[in-house]
């Protein structure tokens, strides 16, 4: 080997130990910057000549990526989000039963039959009479104005839906554009490794809004699958919406370009939307349907007690409440109108024989507390209501439960890519010496060749 190439090997060595210099100052540079994935300088041996010995030359940058890892932490993001949001819309409901106060159902649902029961004491009190109507209506207007406040939390469910699908079409998107300008970057030999950490970020914010699949096609491009469906395919994103069906529930659509739409609404299962999902579609449905059945039931038992009794007038058939149902019943029932401002109507006794001061049906109505009506005949009201609050509290330590068990699986999973993709200091610093001394290796190789070819300049 000639001095020349001497030359040359000890250049070639120096421009690769500084390029692995340049590689982990940006490490250490970017050891906090969200996203950041650590870079590997990738040296190579290069040939001199004919001998099976030569330089270095430098192949590229490595990013430090493991796509099982990726993989977990996208899945395990997604079921977070889900447990979050399921978690604050049953909050809300949850509160919407709350009888703390003392003006919650529960409250309404007491004061009625405590109504009944002073009625029986002094049933041709026009007081007593007026408090009995005035119970009933608040009893009603309580159940009904419960029943638009669930009604209003699925539209508010609806409405978030509607903007985080919005976000995940301004992601897919951005996705698409980065995978054509690293597909230009690579075409053209360039360095494409800060592109992809952003778009591994955006992969990750999207795996928060719903489940997502990746993976490479043919070409090697990014493909991404939102609840099955193809959302991004290289350059081209779809997009998702939200809206309902005929009957109300939640639709979840991919729309792509061509106008292909793809409902995804069942395969969504987890993400910021899968858990809002879950809530509007299970959860409010759910507690709606058993707040149906509790309205229907009290009232039509209350109604059949109250028919077979006569007012002051010795007339009687007259039902307390209008309900229709089960289904719908919440949001139907109301004092009914025949009753509205006519004390008198009660029917607190239970024949015109009795009159005035008959209470033998407002004794029987008061003991309605006590019986079986509710749920097929097999619960009281207030046990009934109790079973209502009570799966609505189990509901909620389910889903609180699942965010803390959530939340530690995404954290585990973050920690293990961490400590594949992640920047260590420690590291670092060692690979920091290492080429540190490898360029001074290659700084003193340099001057050793070339006062070697002065000593031989000299000598002609």
């Amino acid at each position: 080997m000639g001095i020349n190439n001497l030359l040359g090997l000890a250049r070639d060595a120096l421009t690769a130990q500084g390029f692995g210099l340049d590689v982990t100052g940006q490490n250490i540079a970017n050891a906090s910057t969200p996203g950041y994935v650590r870079r590997t300088a990738q040296l190579e041996t290069r040939a001199v000549g004919t001998v099976t010995y030569g330089g270095v030359s430098v192949a590229g940058i490595g990013r430090s990526v493991d796509r099982y890892l990726d993989a977990r932490t996208y899945e395990a993001g997604s079921f977070s989000a889900s447990a979050r949001s399921r978690d604050s819309a049953l909050t809300q409901v949850e509160g919407l039963f709350n009888d703390m106060a003392g003006s919650g159902l529960g409250s309404a649902l007491d004061a009625l039959f405590g109504s009944f029961s002073a009625l029986a004491t002094n049933p041709n009190d026009p007081t007593a009479r007026s408090a009995t109507l005035a119970s009933a209506d608040n009893f009603a207007a309580r159940i009904r104005e419960t029943s638009r406040q669930l009604l209003t939390q699925r539209q508010d469910l609806l409405t978030q839906a509607q903007a985080t699908a919005a976000q995940v079409t301004d992601i897919a998107s951005q996705i698409a554009k980065l995978n054509g300008r690293i597909s230009e970057a690579e075409v053209a030999g360039a360095d494409g490794s800060d592109l992809k950490d952003s778009r591994d970020k955006l992969v990750g914010d999207l795996a928060q809004k719903i489940n997502i699949h990746t993976f490479t096609d043919g070409a090697g491009k990014l493909v991404i699958a939102a609840a099955g469906a193809t959302l991004v395919e290289g350059n081209n994103a779809a997009a998702l919406t939200v809206n309902t069906s005929p009957g109300g529930a939640m639709q979840i659509l991919v729309q792509r370009a061509n106008g292909t739409t793809f409902d995804v609404s069942a395969q969504t299962t987890a993400g910021t939307l899968g858990g809002l999902r879950e809530a509007r579609e299970t959860d409010l449905v759910a507690v709606n349907q058993k707040l149906d059945q509790f309205a229907y039931d009290v009232a039509t038992a209350v109604n059949t007690q109250h028919a077979a009794g006569v007012g002051l007038d010795g007339i009687g058939l007259r039902n307390l409440f209008t309900v229709s149902g089960p289904t719908g019943a919440a949001a139907s029932i109301t004092l009914d109108a025949a009753m509205v401002g006519h004390p008198e109507y009660v029917a607190a006794a239970s024949s015109s024989a009795e009159l005035p001061a008959g209470s033998t049906n407002a004794v029987a109505l008061s003991r309605l507390a006590d019986a079986s009506i509710a749920t097929g005949n097999t619960r009281t009201a207030i046990e009934a209501y109790s079973d209502l609050v009570g799966d609505i509290g189990q509901r909620k330590m389910s889903s609180a439960q699942d965010v803390n068990l959530r939340s530690a699986i995404f954290s585990q999973a973050q920690a293990m890519r961490e400590s594949t993709s992640g920047v260590s200091m420690d590291e670092e610093l060692i690979a920091l010496s290492r080429y540190q001394r490898a360029y001074e290796a290659a700084s003193k190789l340099f001057r050793t060749a070339d006062e070697l070819l002065a000593n031989l300049m000299r000598s002609f």
